[in-house]
């Protein structure tokens, strides 16, 4: 019974390394080319929430563990600056991924915050679960063999929830193309770069999975609240 758990584990492992390289591999790709106007990738995000009537968006450069993300709440789009004064494709691509967020209207707004929540679990709940079952084993309070069981299924759960919410990024990821293919219809070339790349960039909030203990454990620091952006602070343009 144990090695079923335990193959049930090695999947949920295996989908959040496979995430986590198509995203960094779409950053490789996309970093070798250079979009033609040397158009920064947070002036190309202006540009295109503009286009698509999001004007009350704001963009705001911010470097921490967590960015590089679209806060529907103060409709602020916070990314890091190597991704914000890029003009390559990779960050081009991060960047109007997440302003594509900025996007959703009626159900699929819905459907983006109960994705933002799927995030957010992935972030924290495995290094949590992962630290209750270790106090379990230490205390003695349930067998070994049960506590991996428990932690086994609790995060192959916390991963299905996760990539049953993906096509949200997917879809972001579909109407950033729309645009690129208007804005960009004398390089083809690039078009066919950016093909390739934005469907990679859906994955990355699945392969976050696997940085949990680094998104819990600074959370808990008390610098890791004075580097989130303030909540009470308005973000300037």
């Amino acid at each position: 019974m144990i090695g079923i758990f335990l193959i049930i584990l090695f999947i949920t492992l295996g989908i959040a390394r496979f995430a986590a390289r198509r995203y960094e591999d779409a950053l490789k790709a996309g970093s070798i080319h250079t979009v033609p106007g040397a158009q920064t990738a947070a002036e190309a995000a202006r540009e295109f929430l503009d286009e698509m009537g999001a004007t009350k968006v704001t963009i705001m450069e911010h470097n921490a563990l967590i960015t590089n993300y679209y806060d529907p709440k103060r409709k602020c789009l916070f990314l890091d600056r190597a991704i914000s004064s890029g003009t390559d494709a990779g960050s081009w691509a991060v960047a109007l991924h997440e302003a594509a967020h900025a996007t959703h209207e009626g159900d699929s707004a819905k459907a983006f915050q109960w994705r933002q929540g799927n995030i957010r679990l992935t972030r924290y709940a495995p290094t949590l679960v992962a630290l209750v079952c270790l106090i379990l084993m230490v205390l003695k309070r349930m067998p070994a063999t049960r506590v991996m069981m428990v932690c086994s299924a609790l995060c192959a759960l916390i991963m299905l929830v996760n990539v049953l919410s993906i096509p949200v990024e997917f879809n972001a990821s579909q109407r950033v193309m729309a645009w690129i293919e208007q804005k960009l219809k004398r390089h083809a070339s690039l078009i066919d770069v950016f093909a390739v790349i934005l469907p990679r960039i859906a994955w990355r909030d699945t392969g976050i999975f696997l940085k949990s203990p680094a998104y819990f454990f600074y959370g808990l620091l008390p610098m890791g609240g004075k580097l989130r952006p303030n909540q009470k602070t308005p973000p300037k343009k």
